[in-house]
């Protein structure tokens, strides 16, 4: 397999930049040489799946995924086995991510806002074609330069695999992100992605993670045991209902958490409409 550093050329993509790296891999902005279009090209690191029924299911699924079409969601294009690695081509989005987002733009809650709702109606779509995300983070949220939200990354973790996967998807989850139900090595449900979505929302909304420890056993034991301090007490910006809210989302039990995201999405727009 070619190094994925420096390179010029995965099958048929010319890559010109790296856009990220991370646990599962590193994407790589491509033209495709045959059509002329713009695309990202994720390639898996060599150990990223757990073995080749992994990648059977992942390839099996991609023609579902393909039919995905949501303007919060990434598309998927093509996903790719063989001598020059495994990789998954997916539409390129022009903006930075909700990471660099939160790092760098003015606090401001009706902009936030607005994304969440965004987040929730990708999130939505998600779990509808019977998926769940698995793998929520701000380093997923995708803006195009117009200020679209997408998510990405949702295409590795159908919720119906869980059971043939779960020690492996239990690795390759991010910690910070990840719901007490899956470190307890149950099935992933919609639920478990607004867990996920309510650490985001914290971050957001709060200035900082709900745990913050270096710890990884310690940053489990509080996923799974210790409730974090309302965003409200951390920044006093945060409205106490929106604080509400994202406690809610976070509890430990998924059964006291929202319904849904659609559900989820109805009542936040209540803080937005109390605020104006």
């Amino acid at each position: 397999m070619a190094s994925e550093l420096d390179r010029l050329r995965l099958y048929h993509f010319k890559l010109d930049r790296i856009l990220g790296r991370g646990g599962g891999g590193t994407v790589y902005r491509g033209i495709d040489m045959d059509s002329g279009n713009v695309v990202a090209v994720k390639l898996f690191h060599q150990n990223y799946f757990r073995n080749r029924l992994h990648v059977r299911e992942l390839a099996k699924n991609v023609p579902r995924f393909k039919k995905f079409d949501h303007p919060n969601v990434v598309k998927v294009y093509e996903f790719i086995n063989g001598e020059e690695g495994v990789c998954l081509v997916q539409e390129f989005v022009d903006g930075p991510d909700l990471k660099w987002y939160i790092g760098n733009r003015p606090w401001n809650l009706q902009e936030r806002l607005v994304i969440v709702a965004q987040m929730c109606n990708g999130l939505q779509y998600i779990h509808d074609q019977g998926f769940t995300h698995h793998d929520l983070k701000p380093a997923n949220v995708l803006f195009t330069r117009k200020g679209a939200a997408k998510l990405t990354d949702y295409s590795l973790s159908p919720t119906r695999l869980f059971a043939l996967f779960d020690a492996g998807l239990h690795e390759q989850v991010t910690p910070m992100y990840v719901a007490p139900e899956i470190i307890n090595k149950e099935k992933a449900t919609p639920r478990s992605d607004i867990y996920s979505l309510g650490v985001a929302l914290y971050l957001m909304f709060a200035g900082k993670h709900p745990f913050e420890t270096d710890n990884l056993q310690r940053l489990y034991h509080c996923h799974l045991h210790v409730m974090p301090t309302e965003p409200k007490l951390v920044n006093h910006k945060c409205p106490k209902a929106l604080s509400d809210i994202i406690m809610r989302m976070m509890a430990k039990d998924p059964a006291a958490r929202f319904e849904s995201c659609d559900q989820l999405r109805i009542t936040l727009s209540e803080v937005g409409r109390s605020r104006i």
